[in-house]
């Protein structure tokens, strides 16, 4: 295939880094392993959450959003989202979109043993869950779905795909736009970052202005909706992953990384960055509809390449160019996240913690963590109030607040005898 075709039908990537893809396109990195790079192979992972009904009628609120009550699932983001070279052996499987594997959109393989990501722990409380990614291809093809997210895009292009995902939920037979409960991720900036010593735009300012506007329309045309921002991650720690054919890539798409004149310069942008979105989301901004909100999932923050058993980078996370996700990193972020779903703000985690089980809602803890519902007693005097909406004992439940006032020991035991 001619590069011209080839830079034509990815022209979201730079031309530099095309050219590279396919002057390395049979190449892999030498210190990667191909049985080690499939998770499916030797999943680690159970699913072992009870499951309970599905809220009748819907929740009113995002701030009592369990998970089954999540309908439509979108995203927006860049290449890390679009899942490229999730399934590569070589170089040129970089260009590969593998949209299906996504760790925050992936649905191809709805066996969880086999394919662990976001929609398919999803589809366990709601196996009608509905945006999620098959197959392999470009974000306007029939099986992205609600799959936005374009390879090589920064924080000015997510505007613009969030105008398109709204369309294309709106658009759906599939989705009741007004009513159907929706849970959007958000994951840009390492491509930010990569760009930022070639091109003065990429400046902190620039970087949460587009944050905010893209939340804002989100917010203004997207009704019932949950956005998970996920922080964007730290791309220096490519560094720490080598090889020839990895640092030659490296150096195409992310040159930034190696300049030492730029390095302090990088280390204060990707803080800016962070801190920037977590005091725009912190301001309450979006938290002023009971529809909608905003929560920081921070566990890329301090995300570095995990280690292997004798202190050695684990390559088998990582595409052959030592950036990308292999389908075991995304089946890994896949976990992360759903982990920090189900973690108040505040006590989330901030970098990766490998091999964590998947963790389950819990009968006092049953909803997806917002920013409101992590204030302490704030789970528990809704669950009350719902409580008493199904009995007419309401001296139990005057006993119910004395008891956990005074015994906290005595919640499960209660909460099992009123219903």
């Amino acid at each position: 295939m001619s590069l011209f075709l080839i830079s034509s039908t990815y022209a979201s990537f730079d031309d530099d880094y095309v050219s590279m893809v396919m002057k390395y396109a049979s190449k892999t990195n030498e210190k990667l392993y191909e049985s080690e790079r499939f998770i499916s192979k030797f999943n680690p992972y159970t699913f072992n959450c009870q499951i309970g009904p599905l809220t009748n009628p819907r929740p009113t609120s995002v701030h009592s959003l369990r998970p089954s009550d999540v309908e439509v699932i979108g995203a927006i983001g860049d290449s890390l989202t679009a899942a490229n070279g999730a399934k590569a052996s070589t170089i040129l499987g970089l260009l590969e979109e593998c949209r299906g594997v996504s760790w925050n959109m992936g649905g191809e393989n709805a066996d969880i043993t086999k394919s662990v990501t976001l929609p398919n722990i999803l589809r366990k409380f709601n196996p009608n869950l509905h945006g999620f990614s098959t197959g392999s291809g470009k974000n306007t093809s029939s099986n992205a779905v609600f799959n936005s997210a374009n390879p090589g895009d920064t924080s000015f292009e997510m505007y613009e795909q969030a105008i398109s995902v709204v369309k294309n939920i709106k658009n759906s037979n599939k989705v009741d736009f007004q009513n159907s409960w929706k849970l959007i991720t958000f994951f840009v900036g390492g491509n930010d970052l990569c760009k930022s010593c070639k091109n003065s735009k990429y400046t902190i300012q620039n970087y949460v202005d587009n944050v905010r506007k893209t939340l804002d329309y989100f917010r203004d045309n997207l009704p019932r909706t949950l956005v998970n921002l996920v922080l964007t991650l730290d791309v220096r720690g490519i560094e720490l992953l080598t090889g020839i054919t990895c640092r030659n890539m490296q150096k195409t798409f992310c040159s930034c990384v190696f300049e030492d004149s730029f390095k302090a310069t990088l280390e204060g942008l990707t803080k800016g960055f962070q801190r920037g979105v977590e005091d725009l989301i912190s301001s309450g901004r979006y938290d002023t509809k009971d529809d909608f909100t905003v929560v920081i999932q921070p566990f890329m923050t301090k995300m570095s390449p995990p280690l292997t058993s004798t202190g050695a980078a684990d390559y088998s996370y990582f595409a052959p160019d030592c950036f990308h996700f292999s389908t075991k990193g995304h089946q890994a972020a896949a976990i992360e996240l759903w982990n920090s779903l189900l973690t108040p703000v505040g006590q989330k985690t901030t970098s990766w913690n490998l091999n964590t089980p998947i963790q389950c809602p819990t009968q006092l803890k049953p909803y997806i963590y917002t920013n409101k519902n992590s204030r302490s007693g704030y789970i528990l005097n809704t669950l009350i109030k719902n409580w008493t909406q199904h009995t007419n004992n309401f001296h139990y439940m005057k006993i119910y607040f004395y008891i956990f006032k005074k015994k906290q020991d005595y919640i499960q035991i209660n909460y099992i005898f009123l219903i």
